[in-house]
């Protein structure tokens, strides 16, 4: 039931099955990647945590931003062991009684656009391990913005800290580099426009037309090595940014492409001496990582 803050607990998953209970989330039939086409199952059943993501979880957000919504399930058995399909996450709009609860949650007075994204746990965990800057940021979500929680997931929170390794710098750096490029080639298309020119977001387009730049990609470049050089400083990864307002100024033009330029180099050099004296292990521990995850998986199958 709801607590008081609003999130939905749930106890641990019978290891028989249960009949279907009432909740604020729908069954859904899912397959394999970004289908929904193979083996189905009670995702409500099996989903041990749901929260807040994207700008509504970074603080960024505006009024008619979209809803992102990310999560962790842990798919039953036979589903795990079929052989001709693999279910590794599930991607699709949201029944109507969960996005009436998301809404709730960000005190929503009408339906924006809202996209839900649930990660089996075996990759998630493996992402995770991998240092994947989206997963990280699921499994380190404020705990102000989690809809759904369970004891299983919990202790996966609780061990949060130790998927924290020096393959930040390479997976973090990664994932800004990527946004300064498309920063550069939509910039590109600009200063030199092609012949025919490619769909682009309204919006997006919009704001290359008047800062002669995408701005949002240029929030995102900044936030992702803030967040980098943060893990490999301070051993903490901050989902709800403290530098939030300096962040939204960024995306609505306060930065000249320039100052863009020479900020995100500067974060650069500091990340590569923070992981030269970062006090963080090379890798997880794998057998720690891969028992863990083994009894979640068998505990709530």
């Amino acid at each position: 039931m709801p607590s008081s803050s609003g999130r939905t607990k749930r106890a641990g998953c019978r290891s028989r099955p249960a009949p279907p209970r009432r909740s604020t989330i729908s069954w859904y039939a899912c397959g394999s990647v970004r289908d929904t086409t193979g083996p189905a199952f009670s995702l409500e059943r099996h989903t041990i945590f749901l929260t807040l993501a994207g700008s509504r979880a970074h603080g960024t957000a505006r009024d008619d931003s979209d809803i992102d919504v990310r999560g962790v399930c842990v798919a039953p058995l036979p589903v795990r062991l079929a052989l001709f399909s693999a279910f590794e996450q599930y991607e699709g709009p949201l029944d109507a009684r969960l996005l009436a609860a998301v809404q709730m949650h960000v005190k929503a007075e009408r339906a924006p656009k809202t996209e839900c994204v649930v990660f089996d746990l075996a990759k998630f965990v493996k992402l995770c391990a991998e240092a994947n800057p989206n997963a990280l940021e699921v499994l380190f979500a404020d705990e102000r913005d989690w809809i759904v929680e369970t004891p299983a997931f919990r202790r996966l929170h609780a061990m949060r800290r130790e998927f924290l390794t020096k393959q930040v710098q390479a997976k973090f750096l990664g994932y800004a580099m990527a946004q300064l490029k498309k920063i550069g080639n939509h910039r590109s298309g600009l200063v030199d426009p092609p012949q025919q020119k490619p769909l682009r977001n309204p919006q997006r387009a919009e704001l290359e037309r008047r800062h002669g730049f995408d701005t949002k990609h240029a929030m995102h470049l900044i936030r992702l090595l803030r967040m980098g050089l943060e893990v490999l400083e301070e051993g903490e990864l901050l989902v709800r940014r403290p530098d939030a307002a300096e962040l939204v100024a960024i995306r609505d033009g306060a930065w000249s492409y320039e100052e863009l330029l020479a900020g995100a180099s500067a974060l650069r050099e500091r990340i590569e001496r923070a992981a030269a004296t970062t006090a963080l292990p090379e890798d997880v521990d794998r057998e720690r990582v891969n028992q863990l995850a083994f009894e979640l998986m068998i505990e709530e199958r």
